[in-house]
């Protein structure tokens, strides 16, 4: 394959002349640059005889695929070379060139070859320069030039077969008259667009004199028969035949949505190239065509005329360093910003409170130092989730580094404390000589506050959103989940109570007033409830590609997950648990954590789900609660099951078991292996340090198994029997990410490793093992 710089455009382009041949391989050949995709860059660069061009690897000039050799049977046609695009959804080449400089003949990079000769036909040209300075721009070396019929009262007709019969063309007719005509001579012709819906004429029309001029039907036109046909044929009034100078033939291809917005785009390069950031993804247009964006990257699709704008960039665990880059303030969009768990270093920029669209900021686990600025603690306050533990030498106010005030901080919490022991005492005193309230007063007064937000609908419109409950996604001990749409447009899942539910009223308020005032990305979204008559249903964005356990069971349709795709969704779910720790006010607890409330969306991005047994607890000497026990058989924390005593640890006791689950694709419960619980299964397992019985065959040993043991370590310390002795899910998400970008070095480590590869070694059989589809 042969690559030149400059602009790639998909056409066919016929010259109508003896002389005219505009290849690439007849201009200046230091102006291109001529890749033998798959050479070996041992054997490279090297002279072709026969062009006289200059090749070299294309290695330094694409991220992605891999070296190969043709079959020998196939060596005589093609060149033993060649690179194939086997992993990945976007495998782009980088082509270097300097903004406005012209590299062909040709400034658009088209390719005009003569049409074939014929015995009826003459070909004319002209030393005189032809005035080409139209939007067109044609090569002087194409219009000096025109083909003619001999016979002069023959039509000039030339076809063009294009391959489907849906193909809609459109054809461009360049015309100069570089005859010199005598008093009485005079060109007239029609010229014809024969198309399967009708013809297309202008009538009597005569080329200007040295001036070049183009026509084209405005609309395109689907081919008869597969064959465009122009004609031209002489008028009555002429005395001379038609003359053509040159043809152009595109097919419309559609591309149904603008590119990202340029600014956007000036902005995620610069951030790419200021971190050095080698994604193979990462090339080309980040949000366009959608479903092949960049990784990390998430954009507005308003409609297919309006640029699309990024409104997420995630690049956590990339391995960034240096300071917080400052082009990032001018992605306007954005909406979300994590650059957790790399080696940033330097402050907190005062930029981020100035980008009103932010609402999530994950600057967690980095180097960063100095105060945090009160511009985003104050938009704390309106609503900006900001999360900043993990670096320890980050303070969260301005007065941090003043030592002199380091001695008020105990006499000022003295005081407050005097002050609120005060507070509650005269409280206390209120309260005892006011009656108590009725149950049922309390009840209304909590019921109040849950709904008053505006995200009610009445059950009439659940019926309508649900078109009559047809359509069944699934159940559970609260209900059946219908699927529903909102406006036609806006998938959503609607949880409706049963009468016999043993969770009843209360764990629907509780979920209710959970989501109503929590927002992570990776918290299943409440779109809005009904609590009207008796009917109770919570209404949820639609997770379309169900939850880790069909996935992991075989249940869902669909190749096994990798290896890399369950360390990415045990990461996001791990970042929503950790949010419902340490991001809410009061801190949360899931107290159903398992692998079927763990949904993932229809980009596979985990989202964690049901809350209706989610509690809070206190934070500081007292962290534990009494409670009534909930939770799944299996997952349940033993600790927890014993005491009553409710921590944020017994989330981490059931996500490593979660974590186990993922590693080794069992069930939880499982009475006929030597041990029925998974997790004592496994111990033994550990203990004899067999890891391929415990590791998911599924997954072909395709995995690192020193990423394999740490996360198998990491889910052993989540289920320890004491809670003291777990881990945070601060914790458990760091290892996560350190081992998921282990995994995806691993990934591309495979990738250039078999790149370097010696070509010559190489031989793939395309014949009958592998037959790459095209990307």
């Amino acid at each position: 394959m042969e690559i030149h710089q400059g602009l790639f455009l998909a056409l066919i382009i016929v010259a109508f002349g003896t002389t005219t041949h505009l290849i690439q391989a007849e201009s200046d050949p230091k102006e291109f640059i001529s890749l033998d995709c798959g050479l070996h860059h041992a054997v490279s660069p090297y002279t072709e005889p026969l062009t006289g061009l200059t090749y070299t690897s294309d290695a330094n000039f694409t991220l992605a695929g891999q070296s190969g050799r043709v079959q020998k049977v196939w060596e005589e046609a093609y060149k033993h070379a060649l690179r194939y695009f086997p992993n990945g959804i976007r495998n782009c080449y980088n082509l270097r060139v300097t903004q406005s400089t012209k590299y062909p003949a040709d400034v658009y990079d088209r390719e005009w070859q003569p049409i074939s000769l014929s015995f009826n036909l003459n070909f004319v040209n002209t030393s005189l320069n032809v005035n080409s300075s139209t939007p067109y721009e044609l090569p002087q070396e194409v219009i000096s030039k025109a083909v003619i019929n001999k016979n002069v009262t023959e039509k000039l007709t030339y076809d063009w077969i294009v391959e489907n019969r849906e193909d809609q063309a459109l054809i461009y007719l360049h015309f100069a008259e570089i005859q010199t005509l005598r008093g009485n001579d005079t060109r007239e012709f029609d010229v014809t667009w024969k198309g399967n819906d009708g013809n297309i004429t202008i009538s009597a029309y005569r080329p200007p004199k040295l001036q070049l001029e183009t026509l084209y039907n405005k609309s395109p036109m689907k081919c008869r028969f597969l064959e465009c046909t122009v004609e031209l044929a002489m008028t009555p009034s002429s005395t001379l035949p038609p003359m053509i100078n040159a043809m152009e033939g595109y097919i419309i291809i559609d591309f149904p949505d603008a590119e990202t917005n340029p600014e956007d785009v000036i902005v995620v390069q610069n951030v790419r190239d200021t971190y050095e950031i080698s994604r193979i993804d990462w090339q080309g247009d980040p949000c366009v065509p959608q479903l092949f964006k960049w990784e990390g990257i998430n954009c507005s699709y308003t409609n297919a005329s309006i640029p699309p704008r990024i409104i997420s960039l995630d690049l956590s665990s990339s391995g960034l360093k240096g300071n917080i880059a400052s082009s990032i303030q001018n992605l306007t969009h954005l909406q979300e910003l994590d650059l957790s768990n790399n080696n940033l270093s330097g402050g907190v920029p005062e930029f981020l409170a100035n980008m009103e669209s932010l609402l999530i900021i994950n600057l967690g686990w980095n180097n960063l130092t100095g105060p945090t600025p009160q511009a985003l603690r104050d938009r704390e306050k309106k609503g900006l989730k900001l999360v900043v533990q993990g670096n320890p030498n980050l303070c969260l106010s301005g007065s941090c580094n003043n030592s002199n005030k380091k001695v008020l901080v105990p006499v000022v919490a003295s005081v407050a404390s005097l002050v609120a022991l005060i507070a509650l005492l005269v409280l206390f005193l209120v309260l005892k000589k006011k009656k108590p309230l009725s149950e049922a007063t309390r009840e209304l007064s909590r019921k109040s506050s849950i709904f008053a937000k505006k995200k009610k609908f009445t059950y009439s419109e659940v019926v309508e959103l649900t078109d009559n409950f047809k359509r069944v996604l699934g159940e559970g001990g609260f209900g059946v989940v219908y699927h529903g749409s909102l406006s036609d447009t806006e998938p959503v899942a609607v949880k409706v109570l049963s009468e016999s539910s043993v969770q009843g009223y209360k764990e629907f308020k509780a979920e209710v007033e959970l989501l109503l005032r929590v927002h992570h990305i990776n918290l299943v979204s409440l779109v809005g409830y009904c609590d009207e008559g008796g009917h109770l249903a919570l209404i949820y964005e639609y997770m379309a590609n169900g939850d880790l356990k069909q996935h992991l069971s075989g249940e869902s349709p669909g190749p096994t997950l990798k290896w890399a795709s369950r360390l990415k969704i045990a990461v996001e779910a791990a970042q929503g648990l950790e949010y419902f720790h340490v991001g809410c006010e009061p801190p949360m607890v899931h107290r159903d954590v398992k692998s079927t409330n763990i949904l993932l969306d229809d980009r596979f991005e985990a989202k964690l789900a049901d809350f209706g047994l989610s509690r809070s607890f206190s934070v500081g000497a007292e962290t534990q609660v009494a409670t009534v026990v909930a939770g799944t058989p299996g997952y349940l924390d033993p600790e927890y099951y014993l005491t009553n005593w409710l921590n944020e640890k017994s989330d981490v006791y059931s996500f490593g078991i979660v974590l186990i689950e993922i590693i080794t694709n069992r069930s939880v419960i499982e009475l006929t292996r030597e041990k029925a619980h998974i997790a004592e299964w496994v111990k033994i397992l550990i203990s004899r340090g067999d890891i391929e019985k415990i590791v998911d065959p599924n997954l072909g040993g395709d995995y690192d198994s020193n990423t394999i043991w740490r996360i198998l370590e990491l889910a052993m310390s989540c289920v320890s029997h004491s809670s003291s002795d777990r881990p945070t899910m601060s914790k458990v998400v760091k290892v996560l990410k350190e081992c998921l970008n282990s995994e995806n070095s691993r990934i591309r480590g495979q990738i250039q490793d078999d790149d370097s590869k010696d070509s010559l070694e190489l031989t793939i059989d395309f014949g009958t093992q592998v037959t790459p589809d095209a990307r």
